[in-house]
Order: C-alpha cells, then structure tokens, then sequence
C-alpha cells in the first residue's frame, strides 16, 4: 500500500527540514504497522542513498532475520499495493536482499527518506506498504482518516468509528466542513505525535547509520570470493539474475572461468546493455573458451584470429576476457610464429606423407592378396584340367597302338 498526497489533497502545516519530514514519515509508517495483524510479524525500514542507488542492497534487521527468516539463501516475493509480486533473492549470511530488489526500488520510484514497512505474511513472503517522506505534509492531515480506513480494512474499528467515518465521508461533500473536520483532525493527531518526534529522529539516524553498516556489508557481498560454490552462483545484470537465460552446463563453465580469475567476468559491462545481449555475450565467450580448451597445433591460423576478435570486441564492453586473448596469442605463436613452427610444419609435412605411404602399402597388400587368392583359384582349376587332358591323352595313345 503506498501512502501519498494524492489520495487526499489537503494543505496543512508542514516541517521544513528534511530530519523533520523523514521523522513524520517514519511515525506514520509506525502507526501503519500497528494497524497490521498481530500474528504478521513486520517492520520499519528507512531509505538511504544506497538503497535506492548505487548497489540496490536492501539490509534487514539482524534480530528479525534470526527470529523469522530462513538460514540459508532463498527466493522471496515482495508483494506491492496493487497485489503485483516481485522475485528478490535473500542473503542469508548478510541478512540482506539483493537481486530483484532493485527492480521494485525502480518500478515504485523509491527515493531516498522514504519509509517501506514489511510485513511477512509467509515464509518467503514479504506484503510492502510505502511511505512517501516528500509527500508528508498533505499526509499530516489526512492521517487520521487513513488511519479510519486501516482499522476498517482490519476489522479492528466499533460501530462509533464507522459512523463517524460515515459522519466524515458526508462532510466532504462540503468545502468549509472538509477544511474544519481535517483542522480538528489535524491538531488531535498533531497533539498525538508530538511527543514522539525526537525518539524517531534518533531512530531514523539510527536506522540511517545502521543502513550504511548494511550497505558496506552489501558491497562486500557482491565480491566474488563471497561465493562459496556453484549452488549460490548467480549470474546477475544490473541487479536482476538473468540465470535462466543459460542451460546448467553453460552456467557451470562460465563459473569455471569466474573461478579462474577470481571475479565475475561481466561485472564490468557497459552499464544499461540490454540482457539478451549480456547473455549472448557470456554464451559466446564460454564456446570460445571450450574451442580453445580442444584446438590442436595444426588448428587454422584464421580460426585463432576470429576467435581473437570477437573477445577483442567483448573486452571494448567490458567483459574481462583478457586471460583468453592472452591464451589466444601464446598458442598462435607456438604454432605459427616461433623458429620451432618451421620444424613443426615439416613434421606435420612428413607424417602426412608417411601416412599416406603407408595407406598406400595397405592397398597395395590388400591387392597382393586378393590375387594371391585368385591365383590360387587358378591352380585348382588349371590341376583339374591337367587331369583330363592327361586321361584323354592315354586314351588317344591306347588307340594309335591297338591292333588294327
């Protein structure tokens, strides 16, 4: 639920300094919260530069997290006014979220001062109402009917509060009853508040400074070595995890090549890059890194060269691609470019030669036997002819000497 002057317009007197502005914030945040269900546990959050810029990391409370929050990495949904959900990740270890959490500051315009109350309606379940600190002097007067509607909606409020919210509705309809009900209104809630102005801007500083430790904790936890193995790598562009854009073994060899370098490979591309492009990026620098990994000596010089400039183009973006060029240059020049690659073309040279001599060979036996076999063929037949022509010839004999 997102809580702004343009509900109900109404001028009243306003604080001038921004402490001022975010302490009424932050009570009306806090007043919202105790209108929330007991059994929901929630809390308050005060924005600061860093959660709204820069790194988008978002630190919980310490205390809230050991009491509701899992213990390891997990994915929650951050439910905004309007019932749309968001995907975020949180980080266990730095009781923080970060992937997707940018993407919900950007959608609902967060700025800093602004005050964000969760409430965990499930286990990964976070319903985010919002408190706009720049629209806090219009919500001054206003405050106790928002409060009206709240209980309404709870089901916390008696017959006399629905009908002089009912009383309230009807003198809206009236320009100078409007001004003097939301008058009244207005210094009841004024007289309310008032003494609990300075605890809350001690406590906004608090939660400022508390935030900044966070924001620190957030930066480190963006560094590489924070990840401990490929179960909690994620490949994430502009705060967003684009992970499904890659099969697993693509995911695995690209972590690989992270290991390698201690570092994530992208996290230098050029800023506001379309995802689908930072995807085929990473997609085409692993297959390069698989060629490389199975090419042999006598592997194209031309196919070295390709390979070369297309990291070379990947690195004017920004992908940290370097170590492969560098891969690249050392193979061309053994193969190519060294005194040894003149004896290494000659060897290639004669084994090529000396192979196709022997296939030679090989036909020319695989020949010798098929005639050998025929041969034999022959001499059979040629025995069995010598046969009958020796009969006939005995017989030829036996008749020239028979008696006439």
């Amino acid at each position: 639920m997102v809580f702004a002057s343009s509900s109900i317009k109404v001028a009243t007197e306003g604080t001038s300094s921004r402490g001022q502005a975010m302490s009424s914030a932050v009570l009306q945040a806090e007043e919202v919260q105790s209108n929330l269900e007991r059994e929901f546990p929630s809390f308050v959050k005060s924005l600061v530069r860093s959660h709204v810029a820069s790194c988008f990391w978002m630190g919980l409370p310490v205390s809230f997290c050991k009491r509701h929050l899992p213990d390891k990495d997990t994915t929650f949904i951050l439910e905004d006014e309007s019932g749309k959900e968001y995907m975020t990740k949180y980080i266990a270890c730095k009781t923080g979220l970060s992937a997707g959490w940018r993407q919900f500051s950007a959608v609902h315009k967060l700025h800093e001062g602004d005050v964000v109350v969760f409430q965990l309606v499930e286990p990964t379940k976070f319903k985010v109402y919002i408190i706009r600190a720049n629209n806090t002097r219009e919500l001054d007067g206003a405050f106790l009917s928002l409060d009206s509607c709240i209980k309404q909606k709870m089901g916390g409020n008696d017959n006399a509060d629905s009908d002089d919210v009912a009383c309230n509705n009807s003198k809206r309809k009236h320009g100078k009853s409007v001004q003097q009900d939301v008058q009244t209104k207005k210094k009841a809630s004024a007289s309310r508040l008032r003494p609990k102005a300075r605890p809350s801007v001690e406590q906004s500083e608090n939660d400022s400074e508390e935030a900044l430790s966070e924001v620190m904790e957030g930066f480190k936890m963006l560094e590489f070595n924070d990840v401990k193995g490929f179960e909690n790598f994620s490949i994430i562009v502009d705060g967003v995890p684009i992970d499904a854009e890659f099969s697993t073994e693509v995911r695995n060899k690209y972590y690989r090549l992270c290991c390698s370098q201690h570092a994530f490979l992208h996290e230098n591309l050029i800023k506001g890059m379309n995802y689908k492009l930072i995807a085929g990026i990473i997609l085409e620098t692993v297959n390069i890194a698989d060629a490389i990994e199975v090419s042999v000596i006598c592997t194209p010089r031309a196919e070295f060269s390709n390979w070369d400039k297309t990291l070379l183009a990947f690195e004017h973006l920004g992908m940290d691609v370097e170590f492969l060029r560098v891969r690249l240059r050392r193979l061309a020049r053994i193969a190519y470019e060294k005194d040894d690659a003149s004896e290494t073309k000659k060897h290639l040279a004669y084994r090529n030669e000396y192979s196709r001599a022997d296939d030679e060979i090989k036909n020319m036996e695989a020949k010798l036997e098929e005639l050998k076999g025929a041969c034999n063929g022959f001499g059979a037949y040629l025995e069995s002819l010598k046969c009958r022509a020796e009969s006939n010839h005995i017989k030829f004999q036996k008749e020239v000497v028979a008696p006439w």
